[in-house]
């Protein structure tokens, strides 16, 4: 667990960095010193549906077990406060209130004091994509963040955080669900039924079937009901990272991003949304490649 930091602790990117996106998310991955270590902050139940069991719920949760000292690292224990903040059905209109605002600049504020969200302040600013100091980095990313936009009716019903972070239902499918603490929370809350772990085809990665120590894991599960028979997620992975990388990929406009990520070879998709003039994260989530490619 990292302790707050400043500009001045995080190092200036290089010209390999500034000239490769990937050498960059590289680059965050080390300065996410919040991260968990798999099989010992947390552990994963390890199961894979075979036969014709593919939409039956696996034996056990996903998630074992998950230290509690989570609860003492701000950046966690502020982005769990905003979980129960959102409707997860589109087409109802969401309605923010004066506490929930506070909640999103608490979480802002904690998140700009690590490396990862640090680091992409002073990459971004060396490329042109934002201006001004830490407190304009810091209204831009509650901008790109949190407002509100319709995905589904009349009403502004999603956000870029809702969507990426937290998940919605549309249509009776489950939709994003990308966050691993996300899934916790609405596991623990008996909102979120586990199904199975995804085994890679062969020649996809070092281990075929999943170990339970990956920081990236492909999975099927079901929210209330609604399912999703295939989704990719990071496991273990600190907020502030996944804000830093995907807010540099949507402000550099890299919708793919190809980067090898703890013995995973990813390509980094960020899907824009675009409504009355106005460029918005419609998601962003991580696709596992085939190391060969």
């Amino acid at each position: 667990m990292s302790s707050a930091m400043n500009l001045d602790d995080v190092p200036d990117p290089t010209q390999s960095e500034l000239s490769n996106i990937g050498l960059a998310v590289q680059r965050l991955w080390e300065l996410d010193k919040n991260r968990l270590e798999p099989g010992v902050d947390y552990t994963l139940n390890v199961y894979i549906s075979h036969g014709n069991d593919h939409n039956a719920p696996a034996p056990k949760p996903l998630f074992n077990h998950v230290d509690r000292k989570v609860t003492s690292i701000p950046t966690y224990k502020f982005f769990y406060a905003l979980l129960d903040n959102y409707i997860p059905q589109t087409g109802i209109p969401e309605v923010v209130d004066d506490s929930e605002l506070k909640e999103n600049e608490r979480f802002l504020k904690a998140c700009l004091q690590t490396g990862p969200l640090l680091y992409a302040f002073k990459y971004l600013q060396a490329k042109g994509a934002v201006k001004g100091n830490i407190a304009d980095f810091e209204k831009e990313l509650n901008e790109m963040w949190f407002n509100m936009y319709r995905r589904q009716g009349h009403g502004e019903d999603s956000s870029a955080f809702e969507h990426v972070f937290l998940g919605e239902v549309r249509n009776h499918e489950a939709k994003a669900f990308h966050n691993w603490i996300t899934f916790y929370f609405y596991e623990k809350a008996g909102k979120m039924t586990f199904e199975s772990l995804i085994p890679l085809k062969e020649g996809h990665s070092k281990h075929i079937n999943p170990s339970g120590k990956e920081h990236v894991i492909t999975l099927r599960f079901s929210f209330e009901g609604a399912r999703k028979p295939f989704s990719t997620s990071f496991i273990g992975t600190s907020p502030e990272f996944e804000l830093a990388m995907y807010t540099m990929l949507f402000l550099l406009k890299h919708s793919d991003t190809h980067v090898t990520l703890d013995d995973a070879n990813l390509n980094l998709k960020i899907y824009p949304f675009d409504q009355n003039g106005i460029r918005f994260i419609g998601s962003a989530f991580p696709m596992i490649l085939d190391p060969l490619k």
